[in-house]
């Protein structure tokens, strides 16, 4: 009996993605900082700021709360009372990470020029738009090249520094945002998450729905750096994930030839694809995609059946929850392959089976092997690595494109 150890990694804040949905914990939802939390992520800034700013009304109110207030007036524009709350919460807090970044933030209002209304990015971040002369210090420049170094699964292993510690990541498109372990903040001995978590994950496992907390960090990969707000659980095993909340301001382009990962920012990048209405104009090598939170929906086509499915660098495997393959109309046979899959809720078990053919796009595959596992939602089915090989492929988050391209 064979065991395929699969790693499948995936965001602590995604939104509705496909292997997790992060939720205001129960009994919070009168709680004014998980309330701002969520009309941030919805980029409803102003209605934000509001809530935040009732929750600061404490003089005790924590590092956090400010900082996400101070990042809400920001993003809405209200920029002296985001200069007043960036200098409270340095001045309160200084050796917490909020105090930090708030501190470093404040240098753009003291700094002719550099002051902007935010990022183009729609994950939950620093709120600071930047590279080359942006602003409040984030590095996000006109373009970028990153190699990555494919491990024995094949992941996109990438080296990046978090609050200027080294440290592995993931390369994930299912992420909705960069997520980590409290291992890992002890290992870049960053101080523990206090308080209360800040919603609850679900991810693939059998260990339920893990508590997360959120907290402030810079993140620099190549030369692009950015201030972002990364989940953290208590324990996530493997490498922590590089999500969309720190690339998703940039069209880019991964190489799988070369190993490397180009990035362009949006207002200077080349269209990949057209941007012909309602698709009428796409070539064959163009996928269009909606976006759940920050995380990249397809519909791929399953033995003759549409199935939307989450397009997740980050999962070695072609994965599905047995509601989706009963919904296909697959029946999994009696000679299926015990595996065992491990997500952000531990280890779960599942089988591993040939299907007749999948489609999506110009990628056309048959007599192809997928994973259906136990501890995973219906309707949360992912496209991994093992079905995109080595096709090298375009992300045009403004066109809402993948343009492929085989090598």
């Amino acid at each position: 009996m064979r065991i395929a150890c699969s790693t499948i990694k995936f965001s602590a804040v995604t939104l509705l993605s496909s292997f997790l949905v992060a939720s205001i914990l129960p009994g919070q939802t009168a709680d004014s900082r998980s309330q701002g939390s969520a009309l941030y992520r919805q980029g409803k800034y102003a209605e934000a700021a509001r809530v935040f700013e009732a929750a600061c009304q404490s003089p005790s109110a924590d590092p956090n709360t400010i900082y996400y207030y101070a990042l809400s007036l920001h993003q809405s524009g209200n920029f002296e009372k985001a200069r007043r709350a960036y200098l409270r919460c340095a001045q309160q807090y200084p050796s917490s990470p909020a105090g930090r970044l708030a501190s470093q933030a404040l240098s753009a209002f003291q700094t002719p020029g550099r002051v902007s209304s935010g990022s183009s990015s729609t994950g939950i971040s620093g709120g600071y738009s930047g590279g080359g002369g942006g602003g409040n210090n984030e590095i996000l420049p006109e373009s970028a090249k990153v190699y990555f170094k494919p491990d024995s699964a094949n992941r996109m292993i990438v080296d990046a520094y978090v609050n200027n510690r080294a440290i592995k990541m993931l390369f994930d498109t299912g992420a909705d945002g960069c997520a980590f372990g409290k291992n890992h903040l002890r290992d870049l001995g960053m101080p523990m998450p206090t308080g209360k978590p800040a919603y609850q994950s679900h991810g693939v496992g059998d260990g339920g729905t893990q508590d997360t907390w959120e907290v402030p960090a810079t993140v620099r990969v190549g030369n692009i750096e950015r201030k972002i707000m990364i989940g953290v659980q208590e324990n996530l095993p493997g490498d922590p994930l590089l999500g969309q909340n720190f690339f998703n301001a940039f069209t880019y382009t991964i190489d799988k030839g070369s190993s490397s990962i180009v990035f362009n920012r949006k207002n200077r990048a080349v269209a990949s694809a057209s941007r012909s209405g309602g698709g009428g104009g796409l070539d064959r090598n163009s996928v269009p995609f909606e976006k759940l939170g920050n995380s990249i929906q397809v519909v791929a086509v399953v033995n003759g059946r549409a199935c939307k499915m989450i397009f997740d660098t980050g999962a070695d495997g072609t994965v599905f929850a047995p509601g989706d393959i009963k919904a296909l109309g697959i029946e999994i046979p009696p000679d299926a392959e015990p595996e065992i899959h491990q997500g952000i809720a531990g280890d779960t078990r599942g089988v591993g089976f040939e299907i007749p053919r999948m489609t999506l796009g110009p990628i056309d595959r048959t007599n192809f092997r997928i994973s259906v596992i136990n501890g995973m939602a219906s309707g949360t089915a992912l496209i991994g690595r093992s079905f995109l090989g080595e096709w090298q492929y375009t992300i045009d988050n403004d066109a809402r494109i993948i343009h492929f391209l085989r090598r």
